[in-house]
């Protein structure tokens, strides 16, 4: 009784996406998109704390600004979890390790970024390095066969993941959005959770949902870049079928 219908629908959606693997090999991710006041701190918690159940016992719970940790651990509590689960990233010197043997470490996305840089790549996405970056003190805590749960909680803060044509000129990757769409990489067994409730507002929004499939192999698009530009040619209209789509596929 501590998680409404509502909020464990959203529990059941994720667990069932994070079964699949998409035709790249990644493991399926699941987009929540509710908007305020459904509660979508809980159903992370909630999605946290199934996998907990299951033995997956390191979950990373990334969002927007250190201060909400209060939050989620008031989620986390309210559905019978410890307070001394949640571990701040922040509270850690970057230039230690993480010792915890189990926990969910809860980071933000500049904080995520810090001390990083971005390099090249083929795809047009750059990759982020830094011997002593937050972003490779969370690597080596996960471990490369990391299965647990990766939430990305104000995911709109990613939106920037892809050079976009601009009226003043192209707008480039910021490097919190790369660092976030570098994590699923790393991690391809991971089971990621967008959370954002203006994630369908425009289509580059979804250039970092790299685990929803809907670009790639078995797809009508080869890549993200010929996603965007055909959603975006569709207007208004398209991002509406592309929404109903999701829920129909289960991934929204």
């Amino acid at each position: 009784g501590k998680l409404s219908d509502a909020q464990l629908e959203a529990v059941i959606y994720a667990g069932q996406a994070h079964q699949e693997i998409l035709p790249n090999g990644s493991r399926k991710g699941f987009f929540i998109g509710d908007g305020t006041g459904v509660g979508k701190g809980r159903e992370i918690a909630g999605i946290i704390m199934d996998n907990f159940n299951q033995g997956r016992t390191k979950a990373v719970w990334v969002s927007e600004k250190p201060q909400l940790i209060n939050d989620a651990i008031r989620d986390w509590k309210a559905i019978g979890g410890s307070e001394n689960d949640i571990i701040a990233h922040g509270k850690i010197k970057p230039n230690s390790e993480i010792t915890a043997k189990r926990g969910i470490l809860f980071t933000t996305y500049k904080l995520l970024s810090s001390g990083s840089r971005s390099t090249p790549a083929s795809d047009g996405i750059r990759t982020i390095e830094g011997k002593f970056s937050r972003f490779e003190q969370l690597y080596k805590w996960l471990c490369s066969d990391f299965d647990g749960v990766i939430i990305y909680d104000e995911s709109h803060n990613m939106s920037s993941a892809v050079t976009v044509e601009g009226k003043r000129g192209k707008k480039k990757p910021t490097t919190q959005a790369l660092a976030g769409v570098e994590l699923q990489k790393r991690f391809p067994n991971a089971r990621v959770v967008y959370v954002s409730a203006t994630g369908a507002s425009e289509v580059y929004n979804f250039a970092y949902a790299e685990r929803l499939g809907l670009w790639g192999e078995k797809t009508a698009f080869p890549n993200v870049k010929d996603f965007i530009a055909k959603i975006d040619a569709g207007g208004i209209a398209a991002m509406e079928v592309l929404a109903h789509n999701m829920k129909a596929m289960g991934l929204y």
